[in-house]
């Protein structure tokens, strides 16, 4: 039994030993040869001649054989190898292929080929099974074998994971070179500017190293290299939309610098494999180091375990609402949103066995680009990875900045850092706000404060990026559960990188529509509080006034002992009620001579049952009658007497059983809307999904009867106050709207407790007019709109601050940089810019008044640019007669389901190349 484990052992130890060969004495002797090949080969547009050295006369200098495979053929080439001289690798590379060793490799493959893979494994979910056999089957058609049991797919496969590691490594030297020159230029510091020069800044030795890269996220040092405030390289590199300028953003007084939206996605998870493959870390990694997470961790746990908050949460008397410190919202409301999301995760726990890592948490910006991610081992949504993310945040940005911060969640950790102390050198500079697709689940009280709809400061922005962003990542959930723990890393570090500058890309386009979409309900707004007629002065201090009201903390328990002892006491009369038509229905069915035996027998059943139940409802009645005094008992006399109140309190207890049950349909929707990021290797999980849907869909008539019966009551309240037959000032409540019923939005009815509440002598506009109440939202609207259009200004302005820095900083690294590889690589990078100029052009222009002509580039610079943006952009007419249009009217749900499914099945039972 000790050999297998041995033999493991040794295995393990091997892989470690080739992946610091390879990181530590390969890579870093490819990065020039690779940068010369690319020049040489015009970026592979020309074949690389086999350029092998000759034949050392050292001693141990052999031929090693190497298997070649090519698009269009395979073909054995012979290599000097001598473990003083040239390594095979460098020999290879030179020649464009890439070995599957790092010293003696066995393969070698086209890197053409290589990089086609790549650029294919970024749009769909990496297969190297499905790769290496199709290429076996393809190349066999042709004569070509190669001989053994699964001959390619594991040398390919590291031949391709490793070649991926030269190229960011490339992109990691030319970043180091710009990044040099930058500072140098800003700064005047001549000797940065010399290393820069040689392609070559302080530290790039390390750049594969992990430490390095964790040092540069977490500290952001860089923040401080320059004279005038700005965000680090990093954060600048993410999203130079929010964080480009390099100037003050001027925007609006209420306004955060800059938007931020948190959430974490519990389908990427990764399966626990007994150990780990070899560490293995993206050299512009966006992970956030474990250390500085577990550091927050055991800080958070450190805080909240002290002697002095122990004695400051006994102290608290629970019947006692307020307004915690620092918060603007009382107790009861926090309290209440806690529950409902904890009720809604409740099966976390169950659905967290047999992974090592159970989610992916991430901070993304309002364009989609992410700045940071996180993996989550523990089980549920602990606060610590979001603090841990904002705290690396503010490490990025000048002191001067602060943050709107989205999160679903947000009013729970805000409350959490004024009570702990968490983030405390912080909290001054953050506007928290709740994502909008998950307000539902917080009281209204709560979505006043924190809908991003309702408060200062995030525009239009609906903190619902994080959503779309783990949408475009879904294929990977099937490939990342079952692939290495750095290789689920490393890809995730890849595709993010490749969607932020597809994010870039499309920069332009995005700033013309959020434009657009802004005007248009600008004007809107604009209509709808012309309408009104009401004085915008007044429709603010309404606002005000609705807020304070709505947000101030409830009485005291014992001042509310009276109302709730009788609406008890109501409640339990009518289930008496209800128990009594119960049981003289089924004695109906018993006397009946038209009723079959079948119904006679099971009513005869029933009854018995309802029987005992009527005694103990009338039981609990009575008892409860006795227990209420005086005060009480006038209170319900005058509540039994009054139509008018009876129907009030059926009306409230109605649209609060409403609340709580679309409520819960959402949370199951939620689920639902989600599944496609889901692996599903069985049926259960599918038959789970099934079941939810049709018990949703089931409960879907009950809820919609609810809201008849709320509505029929509005109807009689209103006919009651109409006949002079209500209270004094009482208002009728308004009807709930069916059609819209199920989008639980910030603005519907549903959340509204208007004519249901106790009644007041003088009701406020806000609460009994409805021009008012149009006005407010109105107001509201305009205010985010013109939030909005700051924002999009500072945007656009810090887009082409960005830009222009980046040309020239790139113009004067051509003129002295004298590395013939490094200067072709500089070339693309400048290739890059202008294409990035080219698709921003056209859509900017609506967006071009009051800013600067001047961005750097010529029109001479710009004429190819232009050129091949513009043609790409024209339709090609049809040559053939297949018609794939039915691909962009496909369910992308379905289809990416299906391939998730096959995708799983490809995996079961192969052992994951390292």
């Amino acid at each position: 039994m000790g050999s297998p484990s041995k033999t493991s052992r040794s295995t393990r130890q091997k892989k470690e030993l080739q992946a610091r060969n390879w990181l530590e004495k390969v890579i870093p002797c490819l990065i020039e040869p690779y940068m010369e090949l690319m020049q040489k080969t015009e970026d592979l547009r020309r074949v690389a001649p086999l350029g092998m050295r000759a034949r050392c006369e050292c001693a141990l200098s052999q031929q090693v054989t190497v298997l070649v495979i090519w698009f269009d053929r395979i073909e054995e080439i012979q290599v000097p190898y001598c473990t003083k001289c040239e390594l095979v690798a460098v020999q290879l590379v030179r020649s464009g292929l890439f070995p599957c060793a790092p010293f003696r490799p066995s393969l070698a493959v086209d890197i053409k080929m290589l990089d086609f893979v790549t650029r294919l494994f970024l749009r769909v979910s990496p297969n190297h099974t499905a790769w290496c056999h199709t290429l076996e089957d393809y190349l066999g058609s042709q004569g070509y074998h190669i001989h053994g049991t699964d001959p390619l797919r594991r040398r390919f496969a590291n031949a391709l994971m490793w070649f991926n590691s030269l190229q960011n490594a490339v992109v990691a030297r030319v970043k180091s070179a710009l990044d040099g020159f930058r500072i140098g230029q800003q700064t005047g510091d001549q000797e940065r500017t010399r290393r820069a020069e040689h392609g070559r800044e302080e530290g790039d030795e390390g750049r594969n190293e992990p430490e390095g890269v964790r040092k540069d996220l977490n500290d952001g040092k860089d923040v401080d290299d320059f004279p005038a405030p700005r965000a680090s390289e990093y954060l600048r590199s993410r999203c130079p939309l929010c964080f480009g300028s390099t100037t003050p953003p001027n925007l609006n007084d209420s306004c955060p610098t800059v938007l931020v939206c948190v959430d974490a996605c519990f389908t990427h998870k990764h399966n626990d494999q007994n150990g780990r493959d070899p560490r293995r870390i993206h050299p512009d990694t966006m992970f956030i180091s474990p250390d500085k997470v577990q550091e927050m961790e055991d800080y958070v746990e450190a805080r909240r375990n002290s002697r002095d908050t122990k004695r400051s949460r006994h102290q608290e008397n629970p019947e006692d609402d307020h307004i915690e410190p620092g918060m603007k919202v009382p107790k009861s409301i926090l309290d209440s949103c806690g529950n409902s999301f904890e009720a809604a995760n409740g099966t976390a726990k169950s659905r967290a066995k047999g992974f090592d890592e159970r989610a992916l948490a991430g901070m993304f910006c309002p364009h989609g680009s992410c700045l940071f991610l996180v993996t989550m081992s523990s089980v549920g949504e602990k606060q610590h990875y979001i603090l841990v993310m904002l705290q690396t945040l503010f490490n990025h940005i000048p002191k001067s900045w602060t943050v709107g911060f989205l999160y679903d969640i947000a009013c729970q950790v805000e409350r959490s850092c004024w009570k702990w102390g968490f983030l405390a050198e912080y909290m001054e500079r953050i506007v928290w706000g709740v994502s909008v697709f998950h307000a539902y689940g917080h009281e209204w009280g709560c979505q006043v404060v924190y809908h991003p709809r309702k408060c200062k400061g995030f525009g239009l922005c609906d903190g619902e990026t994080c959503e779309r962003c783990w949408h475009t990542i879904s294929r990977l959930i099937a490939y990342t559960r079952v692939a290495g723990y750095y290789v689920r890393l490393y890809t995730l570090d890849t595709q993010f990188h490749f969607n932020n500058k597809q994010t870039l890309l499309n920069a332009g386009i995005w700033l013309r529509r959020k434009v657009r979409q802004c005007e248009s309900r600008r004007r809107a707004a604009q209509g709808e509080l012309e309408e009104t007629g009401q004085p915008m002065n007044v429709l603010r201090e309404q606002w005000a006034n609705q807020v304070a009201s709505q947000t101030k903390p409830l009485p005291r328990q014992k001042k509310q002992a009276a109302k709730t002892a009788v609406e008890e006491t109501f409640r339990l009369r009518k289930n008496v009620e209800v128990y009594e038509q119960r049981v003289a229905d089924l004695e109906v069915v018993l006397l009946s001579n038209y009723s079959r035996t079948d119904q006679r027998a099971m009513a005869g059943e029933d009854i018995q049952k309802a029987k005992a139940d009527l005694v103990k409802a009338r039981q609990r009645l009575t008892n409860q009658e006795k227990s209420l005094g005086i005060p009480e008992r006038r209170q319900l006399k005058h509540l039994m007497e009054s139509p008018f109140l009876t129907k009030r309190m059926n009306a409230l207890s109605l649209k609060m059983r409403l609340r709580e049950r679309l409520r819960a349909r959402k949370f199951e929707l939620d689920r639902l809307e989600r599944s496609y990021r889901k692996q599903r290797s069985g049926k259960f999980q599918q038959r789970l999904d099934d079941h939810t849907r049709e018990a949703i869909q089931r409960r879907e008539p009950g809820i919609t009867n609810l809201a008849s019966k709320y509505n029929k009551l509005c109807d009689d309240m209103t006919d009651l106050i109409r006949r002079h037959q209500a209270p004094k000032f009482a208002i009728a409540p308004k009807k709930i709207d069916r059609q819209s019923l199920f989008d639980l939005d910030v603005d519907e009815e549903i959340w509204q407790d208007v004519g249901l509440d106790d009644d007041v002598e003088d009701p406020p506009l806000w609460l009994c007019n409805e021009e008012v109440r149009r006005g407010i939202r109105a107001v509201l609207e305009l205010d985010r709109c013109n939030e909005e259009t700051s924002r999009l200004q500072a945007q656009r302005k810090a887009l082409q601050e960005w830009f222009t820095e980046e040309w020239y900083t790139l113009k004067a690294a051509l003129e002295q940089t004298r590395t013939a590889g490094l200067q072709h690589q500089l070339t693309l990078h400048r290739k890059y810019l202008l294409k990035l100029y080219a698709n921003w052009e056209k859509p900017l222009v609506e967006l071009s008044d009051g800013f600067p002509t001047e961005w750097g580039p010529s029109q001479e610079d710009l004429l190819d640019a232009r050129h091949q943006v513009y043609t790409d952009a024209v339709e090609s007419e049809e040559t053939g007669d297949l018609d794939i249009a039915f691909e962009e009217d496909a369910d992308a749900v379905l289809v990416e389901r299906l391939d998730t499914f096959e995708l799983v099945d490809s995996f079961r039972g192969v052992e994951i190349d390292l």
